[in-house]
């Protein structure tokens, strides 16, 4: 059934939404499954579940477990997650903006054993750190500061039960995105949204698990869409417009798509000014 107003509850670098409508009208109505290998905030996976007949099968996965245990807990434990989450906003909100720096950076040490409590603190903390990036450090620590917000919403407790619904039968992994893709058929859809080509020497955000995504990685994707395509399997890429992402698909030698969209984005690591800037959408011919 479809959901009709689903959004993500993530505040993601990177996210979809301003290209929701670019990348959903390359998605065929009609497709057995879809895959978001690389999902992030899975914006076009509940832009997906909001079409009027959503495949049966949808696959969100991503490298960054910590995201995808916040996508498990959502699902299957949306009670105990909003109780959490309720304290966490209610102790914080109530203090000046000294308190809420010395709230944040102690909840951010902190060591929990429970998923509900891991991932309740996963969403404190994406919703009242800097600019909601996720970065990790080379421990795997997060280590993004202190937002300063005068006053962020910690709870929408009615997004994250139409989300918790919505999830009800879609498949969550975390793992090499590689992996979950090996069943994929003629009609099935895999849209892909790595970690972007860096469009200057500030605006890497990549650092999303403590192994990056750099030049070999871009590669390797392209090597796998060349394996999808091979086995007539439809994806689209979503990447930087930089010569470096154009090249490598052009000399895949396939009839690949490639076409540019604007959006605007943050380019530096200060978060200062949102800049329209070129992204490549890149598809191969659709499989009927």
């Amino acid at each position: 059934m479809p959901q009709n107003d689903l959004q993500p509850f993530l505040k993601w670098a990177g996210g979809k939404r301003q290209l929701l409508q670019e990348i959903i009208m390359r998605v065929p109505e009609h497709i057995d499954s879809f895959y978001e290998p690389m999902c992030g905030a899975a914006a076009i996976t509940f832009g997906i579940l909001n079409r009027e007949n959503p495949p049966k099968k949808i696959v969100l996965n991503d490298l960054n477990s910590a995201l995808m245990e916040t996508f498990s807990v959502v699902r299957d434990q949306s009670d105990l997650l909003c109780d959490r989450l309720r304290i966490l906003e209610d102790s914080y909100l109530g203090l000046d903006e000294s308190g809420r720096s010395d709230r944040y950076y102690e909840e951010r040490d902190m060591e929990y054993s429970a998923s509900v409590d891991r991932v309740a603190q996963f969403i404190f903390l994406n919703r009242t750190c800097f600019n909601g990036l996720y970065r990790v450090n080379k421990k795997g620590r997060f280590n993004v500061p202190h937002g300063k917000y005068k006053n962020p919403r910690i709870l929408n407790e009615s997004l994250l039960r139409s989300v918790s619904k919505a999830l009800g039968n879609v498949e969550i992994y975390s793992g090499d995105y590689r992996s979950i893709l090996k069943d994929c058929h003629s009609g099935d859809f895999v849209y892909f949204d790595p970690p972007f080509e860096p469009i200057s020497s500030t605006s890497s955000f990549t650092g999303y698990t403590a192994e990056g995504f750099g030049r070999v990685q871009q590669l390797d994707l392209r090597a796998e869409c060349d394996r999808l395509d091979d086995r007539g399997v439809n994806f689209l890429v979503s990447n930087s417009g930089q010569d470096y992402i154009r090249g490598i698909y052009e000399g895949a030698f396939r009839s690949y798509t490639i076409e540019e969209v604007s959006a605007k984005r943050s380019i530096n690591a200060t978060g200062s000014g949102r800049t329209p800037v070129t992204e490549l959408l890149i598809s191969n011919p659709v499989t009927k």
